[in-house]
């Protein structure tokens, strides 16, 4: 019952966009990013990325699916396992303002943290837009289910507040920055994304990217902060 209620805001919103939404809807657009290193010797370790964002556009609507997984081990034994999905949907008032509806789910194996799943819905507007950035912001509120690892859970309301810089550096490099705060009750969840590319030949880019999550509590013996440091390879499509 408590994973139902997080479908209400976002389906209000989803619902609604959707029956204003006209006109031929295009192609599916997005990329996909893999990364894995591997080494053998004193030291063995492993280390793989995943991560895929999709979108697709109708009339003032948009979709999108964001899927990201990542996976490490060191000599055998496991030091990261985590998965981060979302779907969302976006509907334009105009150039500048939007309306959206997110449903989000996060499996981290090592934060203490066994299952999040969340809800929002909100407003958007670019705030600065020139000929090569644009900036972002968002604001929202709505729900969010924690089971820990201890098999306790907990539902919270939650305020959403995200911001996002865009920057085309040249033809040939794009620098990208997020900033996102879930704000719940009992929980505060901060994430941050900065990233640089640049392409290598055709749709093929290289991707430098500094993730950074931190919580505000967490069980006794876990991090509040965890930091991913990552070099991949992405395909535009």
């Amino acid at each position: 019952m408590c994973k139902q209620l997080y479908l209400i805001p976002f389906l209000l919103v989803s619902l609604t966009s959707h029956a204003a939404t006209e006109g031929a809807s295009s192609f599916w657009s997005g990329d996909v990013e893999v990364g894995a290193v591997f080494t053998s010797g004193n030291t063995e370790q492993s280390n793989f990325k995943l991560r895929t964002d999709i979108a697709r556009e109708e009339g003032q609507g948009k979709h999108s699916f964001h899927a990201d997984t990542y996976r490490a081990e060191t000599d055998g034994d496991k030091t990261a396992n985590k998965t981060y999905l979302f779907y969302r949907y976006d509907y334009s008032i105009d150039e500048k303002q939007r309306v959206f509806g997110r449903l989000a789910y996060e499996n981290d194996e090592f934060s203490g943290f066994d299952t999040q799943v969340d809800a929002t819905t909100g407003y958007n507007r670019t705030l600065f837009q020139e000929e090569n950035w644009f900036l972002t912001a968002e604001a929202g509120i709505g729900a969010r289910f924690t089971e820990f690892e201890t098999g306790d859970d907990t539902t919270e309301a939650l305020i959403r507040l995200a911001g996002f810089y865009e920057w085309n550096i040249g033809d040939n490099a794009l620098f990208k920055q997020f900033v996102g705060f879930e704000i719940g009750e009992e929980l505060t969840t901060t994430r941050s994304e900065t990233s640089l590319e640049t392409n290598i030949v055709g749709n093929l880019a290289m991707k430098l990217a500094i993730n950074v999550k931190h919580n505000s509590d967490v069980l006794p013996g876990k991090d509040k902060t965890d930091t991913e440091s990552t070099v991949t390879v992405v395909y535009r499509f």
